[in-house]
């Protein structure tokens, strides 16, 4: 038997897997896999790619997110926790190479050498 301290006790059941969090990461797990595949067809713009490096992200934002939520439910807040900075850096990331390939990509090339360099492991 699993004992929970009574801060973490909830009125209803004493596992608080009925907390209003969990609604809402199923829906950001579903909206990110979604999202993944319905950007998966557009040309990568920057990168030698036969995939949008955007699907690669967002799956990965979409399995952050499931082990944000199975984690919360066995309790363990610290673990979550540490996939939230996870999930924040995979953010700040996309911003910053989708940025980055905007303000670097020229009409005559579409390749952004450091970011398809990055992409390819070089």
């Amino acid at each position: 038997m699993r004992i929970i301290p009574e801060r973490m006790k909830n009125d209803k059941n004493e596992n608080f897997s009925d907390h209003k969090i969990f609604p809402a990461l199923e829906y950001y797990v579903e909206f990110y896999g979604l999202f993944s595949f319905g950007v998966m067809s557009f040309v990568p713009p920057g990168v030698h790619s036969f995939l949008n490096i955007d699907t690669y992200v967002y799956s990965s934002m979409q399995m952050s997110l499931d082990s944000i939520k199975n984690l919360l439910k066995l309790g363990r807040i610290n673990d979550a926790y540490a996939l939230v900075r996870k999930f924040y850096d995979s953010v700040i990331i996309n911003i910053y190479y989708t940025l980055y390939i905007k303000n670097n990509i020229e009409q005559y090339n579409f390749i952004v050498d450091k970011i398809n360099n990055w992409y390819l492991g070089k």
